[in-house]
């Protein structure tokens, strides 16, 4: 698979520069191979922060954890790293409508040196504050919020949310916020070649709902800068599809504030 590298410049003052990356949905050891051409591919990037938005994992069974952890302690060594948790760090069990996170992965996380795991918190780094949200089960079973962010915003600093999903983020930010960083969407399963045409929908997005808006790319909500990656894994989500990933790109997005 290939590995795209997308650039955006938002205006600020800050003088830093942000990798975004997310869903590397990790299942065993076979998966490292990727991962580490995305590491690759970081160092030339030299970022000040990487920033993950969830679905590390594929679900809560995963072989060869160690070799994921190991790969996050590689990159949080050299890059300060900062995570949120997506769908797919809970354990799913749809006959029984069973939805928990993993908590032993999420200890694991908690344990790494120089990644700060932001589970509804917020870390302030230089003079950004980065907050992070756990949308929470009842978001991914029935699209329901009931988040407030206010607490964890710092007038004063350049405030960074990291989401997982941007489905229906406007409902949580505010004009405090000037940037949101999100995953998820897996670029609505358009393929980079035609994104030129196709500029604000996708096919079809994690919900099954077909031709979903705003899936990928750079988009502002007054002057909020909303910017949702693809992701590493593209076709996670659908089991059958997983043969045609061939077709699709890996993506490394570089955000200079």
């Amino acid at each position: 698979m290939k590995i795209f590298n997308t650039t955006y410049n938002i205006e600020s003052n800050i003088n830093k520069k942000i990798v975004l990356i997310s869903d590397l949905h990790y299942f065993n050891k076979k998966n490292i191979f990727i991962l580490n051409k995305v590491f690759d591919k970081i160092k030339i990037i030299n970022p000040d922060y990487v920033c993950i938005t969830g679905d590390i994992i594929d679900h809560s069974t995963v072989f060869d954890l160690d070799l994921l952890i190991n790969w996050l302690i590689k990159l949080s060594s050299k890059y300060k790293t900062v995570v949120v948790i997506g769908n797919h760090e809970y354990y799913v069990n749809k006959k029984e409508k069973i939805f928990n996170l993993d908590n032993s992965f999420i200890e694991k996380l908690s344990n790494i040196n120089n990644l700060y795991f932001l589970n509804n918190k917020n870390i302030i780094i230089d003079n950004i504050n980065f907050i992070g949200l756990d949308l929470g089960k009842e978001y991914y079973i029935n699209k329901t919020i009931n988040i407030n962010i206010n607490n964890l915003i710092k007038k004063g600093y350049y405030n960074i949310l990291l989401c997982h999903s941007p489905i229906n983020i406007d409902k949580i930010i505010n004009d405090n916020i000037n940037l949101v960083l999100c995953g998820h969407m897996h670029g609505g399963l358009i393929p980079k070649c035609f994104r030129k045409i196709i500029k604000k929908a996708g096919i079809i997005d994690p919900n099954k709902k077909l031709f979903p808006k705003y899936v990928y790319g750079l988009k502002r909500i007054n002057k909020i800068s909303i910017i949702t990656t693809s992701g590493i894994t593209v076709l996670s989500h659908f089991n059958l599809l997983r043969l045609f990933n061939f077709i699709y790109s890996s993506e490394i997005v570089i955000i200079n504030l």
